[in-house]
């Protein structure tokens, strides 16, 4: 039997840095869920502040270094028992909310009377107002663990890009009502990450000793191309698609000439 006592609590962090575009619409989907919104910014100089402020966000400021070590820092300063982390580019659904709300209802207990430890939640990617199949590296939609017990998941031990909650031996349950991550408006928007992202991620495989070599910087693109926009269908999602088969290759070939400029200490000469 489902419980029917007093509603569970929710906290949720959201990590912005000049997040003006998409926040107001992000806050306005869980300010009517969550008990406790946590804005961690990293120094925006847009509207970011104001608008989260509008919404009755608590504030707390943090230079960043990566994903991982941001996310940590976040959920240590959660207060509720219960964590929702977002992005500032992901919008809570109306189904998503309702299932949320019903889930606090019952202390977070499954139809099935148990408590997991978090729940995965669907999660449907879009890139310049389409939905997309795939947004290298990930292919869509996905189930990505969001909702937590903070006492039971955490970020510790994660990479430092593309992070996730480490699992091991953890109770996860799934939601199928949407997360909506409106990750990029533009081509813009699209290769303003790329310097970022190729940066940590050649950082984090030079931390786990993962050698680069010339074949990697100039075969793998294309491999990958290959994989993602043909194989994985990116080429079904037409001009999108297209662009976003570009952003794999330069991804690709950007994070391995990163890494061999770290292993190497500087470019090799001709």
């Amino acid at each position: 039997m489902m419980m029917t006592t007093a509603p569970s609590t929710l906290s949720c962090y959201i990590l912005t840095y000049n997040s003006e575009r998409r926040l107001a619409q992000v806050l306005a989907s869980i300010k009517p869920i969550a008990d406790e919104i946590l804005i961690v910014d990293s120094g925006s100089t847009d509207q970011t502040i104001a608008i989260a402020l509008a919404f009755g966000a608590n504030i707390l400021t943090r230079s960043f270094d990566n994903f991982r070590d941001q996310r940590i820092f976040a959920e240590d300063h959660c207060t509720q028992p219960w964590v929702l982390a977002l992005d500032s580019d992901e919008v809570v659904s109306e189904a998503l909310g309702k299932r949320l709300q019903q889930l606090k209802n019952t202390q977070f207990q499954t139809e099935a009377g148990a408590t997991p430890d978090g729940f995965s939640i669907r999660r449907n990617w879009f890139f310049m107002g389409q939905p997309v199949r795939n947004f290298y590296p990930v292919k869509t939609p996905e189930f990505i663990v969001r909702l937590f017990q903070r006492e039971r998941l955490s970020h510790r031990g994660s990479r430092i890009i593309h992070e996730q909650l480490q699992l091991d031996g953890a109770k996860i349950s799934a939601l199928d009502e949407p997360l909506l991550h409106y990750s990029c408006d533009s081509i813009d928007d699209l290769y303003a990450k790329i310097g970022l992202y190729t940066k940590l991620a050649a950082e984090d495989m030079q931390a786990k000793g993962e050698p680069s070599s010339w074949l990697k910087i100039y075969a793998y693109p294309w491999l990958i191309w290959a994989r993602w926009h043909l194989l994985y269908g990116g080429w079904r999602d037409g001009a999108p698609g297209r662009i976003l088969g570009k952003y794999v290759r330069d991804t690709v070939y950007l994070k391995y000439i990163k890494l061999k400029y770290l292993n190497t200490g500087k470019p090799e000469t001709a």
